[in-house]
């Protein structure tokens, strides 16, 4: 089974948990409205803020690169989603084989998240253009994977971490507000990046039991 394949099939699965399975209809189990577009157009500015695009502020600094990737992940899990919602999963798999630039160019990165937000933005206000702004949008996120140097093998390792992080958050009380998200003064999410890069043929069933044996010591 290909990579892309296996990433909608986990993101089904943890959406299924999070939101009940009528979540596809476009709410929650609990009757909160779903917008997936919105979902990526935050993310995705969130992601222009890991480059140094203000004039007023810090001309030298270098962007947040690894931050970048993180965030690229998180719109992952929102572009699935809606193209879960919407029907149609098979139309990402052709870019299974795309190949990324050799080197990292962040250089155009803002310009390219800025398309994403106006496609994204555009299909919230407009649900018309959401068809054709689902394969826009993905097409523009291969080509900030290629430019940030990213293939489908990385996306794949750094979804699968940030999946079973996600399923292991709702699983102990993140809706409640009772997880802890500190662990040992770091964040889970360095944790769980750091048991992958140790363990890097961890299915997505051992990371989960690592991350259950590492909360055990959290208090």
């Amino acid at each position: 089974m290909n990579q892309i394949k296996q990433m909608f099939e986990l993101q089904q699965k943890l959406n299924d948990a999070t939101n009940g399975t009528i979540w596809t209809e476009g709410a929650t189990k609990d009757g909160r409205h779903i917008s997936w577009f919105r979902c990526i157009y935050m993310e995705a500015a969130e992601a222009i803020d890991s480059f140094n695009w203000k004039h007023w502020k810090n001309i030298e600094g270098q962007p947040d690169l690894d931050n970048a990737k993180v965030e690229l992940v998180d719109i992952w899990h929102f572009i699935m989603s809606e193209a879960i919602h919407f029907g149609d999963t098979k139309f990402a798999e052709a870019y299974e084989d795309m190949e990324p630039e050799r080197e990292i160019n962040p250089e155009p990165m803002v310009e390219i998240l800025e398309k994403m937000v106006a496609v994204a933005a555009s299909a919230t206000v407009d649900v018309d253009k959401s068809q054709n702004a689902l394969y826009e949008i993905t097409g523009i996120f291969f080509k900030a994977l290629a430019t940030m140097s990213m293939d489908v093998p990385e996306l794949y390792r750094r979804y699968l971490v940030k999946n079973q992080l996600n399923t292991f958050r709702q699983d102990h009380g993140y809706k409640e507000g009772t997880y802890i998200k500190i662990w040992d003064a770091v964040e889970d999410n360095v944790i769980a990046f750091h048991i992958m890069e140790e363990h890097p043929e961890y299915t997505p069933e051992q990371l989960y039991k690592k991350l259950e044996k590492e909360y055990e010591h959290v208090s």
